[in-house]
């Protein structure tokens, strides 16, 4: 076969390829009202369920220079470090995540301490850096132990407690360039304990003692192996490809007390895209996902919530691009397995248009399955009951619209509005074990209408100064839905509400850097309107109780001294505010933390 008839033979195979894809991705678009549907979780936006925390600082995290969250996130827990931040298995197709954003310097050390036992702590080093090979590792460690007190803690027979808290992630990874791809290996351990500290609600003028562990601390253990591998910008023309395997090993030490064994178990995780230019304006291609997780040892209480879980889900999708718009068209096709099989269809859709170079209207709908593994819920709220397993939900829809303009230089604003339904979302309720934990989160599922509207600003037009402010409102609809297995009954429960999120939230952040080598940055943040589910101790009935606000200002200061050395210190909650983020469980207050950061 001469050149000219395989280029003919390559270019037929690619024109199958785009008119099989694309008859699957607009065909299946066009059921996007199914009621089985699966949620992509690569671009997922802010639920407000007060997780994954990268901006509130009232407990220590590693600083990571000049990245910014786009939008305001809550932490689960104090302090906000999660696994996504200690880059629990960072390993990916070519991309291991271990850039040292340090100039040329290969390795870099931080160390901070402060009030109410606050440490943090990080080391990176890039062992090789070759032309074709690079082997980065580095690991993060935090720590707590300091007294906090309770929210109206007079009412109370215990006012204060300890809280306890440390958190230790290693990583290690691998790349290597060949011609036509980029492989890459990785492996880490994550490490992380804590007490139930929340309070138990004791009156004050009760008789009763409980006795409820606030010292022993729950461990937690993930061992995580993975491999990557994607093709080089040498592919241009041809089919590429980006596939990834891991499996993360995870252990918990306790159950629902010290006298019980956690859970123990591992999650699969295995995805590839294949893709290909067609054209000099259109991409087509498919993505494949599958996902298992099961577990080897389960706790005799809720034993029969810990059954296998498995998700695999296919996308097809193509995408366009004019010379002032862009859409992606594509498709969820997922296979669900867990105690009912189920099958979940959902569309994936994208289309934004510029006008004037400077505005943009955008839109999108999307949709899907959330699988909330363990280390999911691990990262949202690790006081949740650790005798049970949080099922998945699908989202049927989520549709966002909004209009984003540069009109003015140094200026730019952002104004969006969105609506979504989730089937069998879960909230949390929050009571005692009598002869283990005094406060535990435990889950409540229900159908879940969200809508929320809001705006973003940013601007530099102030001399020396960025500025940004985001503000949203939100509002529910929500229906108890019953579960796999049930651990609340929901008969019992007062009138459904979305416990635990708020109907405002708003943030502020301005970073000025009055010279080269010193930054001051200030964050406020405020969310509003929430309400909690729980009991009492000595209670016969479930209770509701309006949480009190997050209002929470924070200052940060850092200079440089020489290209290899800085110097930085954070006062946070400035404004001395109480407030929890899961119920029961205490913030600190004001608390002051310093620290040096070295570039080798």
């Amino acid at each position: 076969m001469n050149k000219s008839e395989k280029k003919n033979m390559k270019i037929k195979y690619k024109s199958i390829l785009v008119i099989g894809l694309a008859a699957v991705s607009l065909t299946a678009s066009a059921q996007k009202d199914s009621t089985i549907i699966r949620q992509v979780m690569l671009e997922r936006d802010y639920v407000p369920t007060m997780q994954s925390a990268s901006k509130i600082n009232t407990q220590p995290n590693i600083y990571t220079p000049d990245i910014r969250a786009k939008e305001i996130k809550f932490v689960s827990t104090t302090p906000q470090v999660t696994l996504q931040h200690n880059k629990l298995g960072a390993s990916e197709s070519g991309d291991i995540k271990t850039d040292v954003a340090f100039d040329r310097k290969r390795g870099y050390l931080i160390f901070g301490a402060g009030t109410y036992g606050n440490i943090e702590g990080a080391l990176g080093y890039r062992l090789v850096n070759g032309e074709r090979d690079r082997l980065d590792f580095f690991g993060t460690y935090t720590a707590t132990d300091g007294t906090v007190d309770y929210i109206d803690g007079d009412r109370y027979a215990q006012k204060e407690a300890k809280a306890k808290y440390a958190n230790l992630g290693l990583n290690l990874n691998y790349q290597h360039t060949f011609d036509p791809s980029v492989l890459s290996f990785g492996a880490s351990f994550y490490n992380t304990s804590y007490n139930y500290y929340g309070n138990s609600f004791i009156p004050v003028e009760s008789s009763i003692s409980y006795p409820f562990d606030m010292d022993t601390k729950q461990g937690v253990n993930v061992f995580k192996i993975g491999m990557g591998l994607k093709s080089s910008d040498k592919n241009l023309g041809d089919i590429m490809y980006e596939g990834n395997v891991s499996y993360n090993y995870f252990t918990s030490k306790y159950a629902i007390s010290k006298d019980d064994d956690g859970v123990k178990g591992g999650i699969i995780n295995a995805d590839i895209n294949l893709y290909t230019e067609f054209g000099a304006d259109q991409q087509v291609g498919i993505k494949g996902m599958v996902m298992n997780q099961s577990f080897s040892r389960k706790p005799d209480y809720l034993e029969d919530a810990h059954h296998g879980y498995t998700n695999i889900t296919g996308t097809p999708y193509i995408k366009f691009q004019g010379e002032n718009w862009n859409a992606d068209l594509g498709v969820n096709l997922s296979a669900l397995f867990d105690v009912k099989t189920a099958f979940a269809i959902s569309p994936n859709v994208k289309a934004s248009v510029r006008v004037n170079e400077v505005n943009t209207f955008y839109a999108e709908v999307g949709g899907g399955v959330n699988d909330n593994t363990f280390l999911d819920i691990l990262q949202e709220n690790r006081y949740v009951n650790p005798s049970t397993r949080i099922e998945y939900s699908k989202t049927y829809y989520d549709a966002k619209i909004g209009f984003r303009s540069g009109v003015v230089n140094g200026f730019e604003f952002d104004i969006f509005a969105g609506y979504k339904h989730t089937r069998r979302d879960h909230l949390y309720a929050y009571s005692y074990f009598s002869d283990g934990w005094g406060n535990v989160g435990s889950p409540v599922y229900a159908n879940i209408s969200t809508g929320h509207v809001g705006g973003l600003l940013k601007t530099n037009l102030i001399p020396y100064t960025d500025l940004s402010a985001r503000i949203t409102g939100y509002f529910y609809d929500t229906k108890y839905h019953d579960p796999y297995v049930e651990v609340v009954d929901t008969e019992a429960l007062p009138q459904a509400e979305a416990w635990g999120r708020p109907t405002f939230a708003a943030e502020l952040n301005a970073d000025v850097k009055p010279v080269n080598n010193l930054l001051l940055s200030l964050n406020y943040m405020y969310a509003g309107g929430r309400k909690a589910l729980h009991t009492s101790a000595g209670a016969t009935a479930w209770e509701v109780a309006e949480m009190k606000d997050v209002n929470e200002l924070n200052f940060r200061t850092e200079y440089k001294i020489t290209d290899w050395v800085s110097v930085n210190a954070r006062l946070n909650n400035l404004l001395f505010q109480k407030y929890e983020l899961q119920y029961g469980y205490t913030l600190q207050g004001f608390n002051f933390l310093g620290g040096v950061a070295f570039r080798f």
